[in-house]
């Protein structure tokens, strides 16, 4: 209950900041996605691009998205090598090491904008809105942690406005925990340096919408 409400307070603390959009990341994110949505992305130019990245990096937005591989953010934002810092995993819930993962991001100086990508028809997802536990330890973990985020949903109807509002709401949850959960990520973002963005993708059309 304690880390409850420490979570509910970060939250709000962080909220008027979590607004703001870095407007060239975000902007440049839309106009590959269009790329993407007509069909035209193409990866060009690789063989230079791994010569120049060999001994550096620096990648300014950071995805934390679901490890469906229907979800994959370099195509859904043409987005080559040295361009995106990718965490992928089963709901875009972040744990310890994916919260790990950010943090190296941000503390770098990488990353300017967190982009935390729910999807569409999301397996992990509909998995937490039905009504039995699914089969493993582990999986059970990760549909507890999605339901935290079902205030007012019907938890137990997976028609397709309702898995749509839970992605949404889980995604929404898990940009939350970011700062919640990491001094790192909560200072950069506090202090302007770094924005975080909930989006929503489309399985059928490819578009992306932003959600907060």
């Amino acid at each position: 209950m304690r880390h409850l409400i420490r979570v509910l307070v970060l939250a709000l603390v962080a909220l008027p900041v979590l607004a703001q959009t870095p407007d060239p990341e975000w902007a440049s994110l839309m106009e590959g996605n269009r790329k993407f949505v007509a069909g035209r992305v193409a990866f060009d130019n690789l063989v230079d691009l791994r010569h120049r990245s060999a001994d550096h990096q620096n990648p300014p937005v950071t995805i934390l998205s679901c490890a469906d591989s229907r979800v994959p953010p370099e195509l859904i934002f043409d987005r080559s090598l040295d361009q995106l810092f990718v965490i992928r995993v089963a709901g875009n819930v972040a744990g310890q090491f994916d919260l790990a993962s950010i943090e190296y991001a941000v503390a770098n100086g990488y990353t300017k904008l967190i982009v935390v990508l729910g999807h569409e028809e999301c397996g992990a997802v509909r998995a937490a809105l039905d009504v039995s536990d699914p089969g493993s330890p582990s999986l059970v973990a990760l549909v507890q942690r999605i339901r935290q985020s079902f205030v007012g949903l019907d938890r137990w109807s997976t028609d397709p406005a309702t898995v749509r509002r839970a992605v949404e709401a889980n995604a929404r949850a898990s940009a939350t925990f970011l700062s919640a959960n990491s001094k790192i990520i909560r200072d950069a973002v506090q202090s302007g340096k770094v924005a975080i963005v909930v989006a929503y993708y489309n399985l059928a059309t490819g578009e992306v919408e932003r959600v907060r």
